[in-house]
């Protein structure tokens, strides 16, 4: 089977290749674009273990005083915990073991929780500045309040602790609204089965919730944080980046342009190629259907001549 990144060549290229690569040329196009400025965070706090980073196709380590941006996947080890200072004034804690990717999609900046916990203190003093927290299954979006969203294999669970907001239920590839919320409610929602909202957190929830998402967020002005890079590791691995390859469709956009870089790593292709079926996207790119053989016009027709008589 021909792929993206044999040897094998011909001179002629059929159209329905073309357009197979146009299309990759203009998802890695897309994804080179500047970020937008409305998703953004100077890390005030970074206490425990070092936390990484996938910024393009590099895995990086972070430390206080780094600006995450729109693009970044970050993910925490246990014990550690980050407040985030956001563009507009938001605030926004991570909690241990989480996994967090800073998505920028039209007007509202998303933070996509696959793992772990996340505590918002949302301070938008615009409709457009509105925070959404989503996991696979449920989310939250406000510009004045107060949410923790935890989520794990089975279930997401979502508190109000201030505030009103709005809950958002995911179904498929889709993002719906659902219900406006209420200060100390709470939601839990396991699969596809309906959100169930109760009058307070669970015992679980409370007894398992991270120390400092207890007590407010703290912020410290940008001007007292020493900006810092974060660090290049190497670049990354399908192991790295597996779990965000396999997140709804609708989040991976932009991923083929930003990874595509990777599969002439023989390891990375090979990883790729053996669960496409969970990212069928990239097939047309691993394996692009070899073009035809040039058509030949069909041989002229010599009229039959009947043979002289002697």
């Amino acid at each position: 089977m021909t792929t993206m990144f044999g040897s094998r060549q011909r001179s002629t290229m059929h159209p329905r290749r073309i357009a197979l690569l146009a299309l990759a040329l203009s998802a890695c196009l897309a994804d080179a674009r500047p970020a937008a400025t409305g998703l953004s965070g100077l890390v005030s706090i970074a206490d425990g273990d070092p936390f990484t980073i996938v910024r393009r196709d590099k895995l990086r380590t972070g430390s206080r005083g780094v600006t995450l941006v729109a693009g970044d996947i970050v993910e925490t080890g246990p014990g550690a915990f980050l407040a985030i200072e956001m563009q507009g004034g938001s605030l926004v804690g991570i909690g241990p073991s989480s996994r967090v990717y800073f998505l920028q999609r039209g007007d509202v900046p998303t933070l996509v929780v696959l793992k772990g916990w996340l505590k918002a203190d949302i301070r938008a003093k615009a409709k457009s500045a509105a925070l959404r927290v989503v996991g696979t299954r449920m989310g939250i979006q406000a510009q004045q309040a107060v949410v923790l969203l935890y989520a794990d294999e089975r279930s997401d669970a979502i508190f109000d602790e201030q505030g009103s907001a709005t809950l958002l239920l995911r179904d498929d590839a889709a993002t719906r609204v659902d219900k406006e919320t209420h200060p100390n409610q709470f939601f839990v929602r396991e699969d596809r089965a309906e959100a169930v909202a109760r009058a307070r957190p669970s015992a679980d929830f409370v007894a398992n919730m991270p120390i400092p998402f207890r007590d407010p967020l703290p912020g410290i002005p940008p001007a007292k944080l020493k900006p810092a890079e974060p660090k290049l590791v190497r670049d990354v691995t399908y192991a790295d980046i597996y779990s965000w390859l396999t997140m709804p469709r609708d989040w991976r956009g932009g991923f083929i342009g930003r990874f595509s870089g990777r599969l002439r790593d023989p390891a990375f292709f090979s990883a790729m190629d053996a669960r496409l079926a969970l990212h069928p996207e990239w097939i047309p790119i691993l394996h692009p259907p070899p073009p035809p053989e040039p058509d030949h016009p069909p041989a002229a027709l010599v009229p039959a001549t009947r043979p002289t008589p002697h």
